[in-house]
C-alpha cells in the first residue's frame, strides 16, 4: 500500500513501531495506542486508555507510555 492510499485514523508518521498519541472523543481525553506495521496498518488493533479530565493529563500518561517501552 503506498502512502498516498493510507486510510485510517493514525498519523502518517506512525510506521513499524509502537505509537502513543492522544485523541479528545466528547468531553474526555486518551490515550490512544498502536503497533503499526510497514505499511502503517495497525493489524493488532488500537488500543484505548482513559478517560482523563484534560489534555494535559493524558499526554502525560502518553509520555510515561512512551517512556517505559525504550
Amino acid at each position: 500500500m503506498t502512502e498516498g492510499n493510507r486510510v485510517g485514523i493514525t498519523p502518517r508518521s506512525w510506521t513499524a513501531e509502537l505509537h502513543h498519541g492522544v485523541l479528545h472523543l466528547g468531553k474526555r481525553w486518551y490515550v490512544v495506542s498502536a503497533e503499526l506495521d510497514e505499511s502503517g496498518r495497525a493489524e493488532g488493533g488500537v488500543r484505548l486508555d482513559g478517560p482523563y479530565a484534560d489534555r494535559e493529563s493524558a499526554e502525560a500518561q502518553a509520555r510515561r507510555m512512551q517512556d517505559t517501552q525504550k
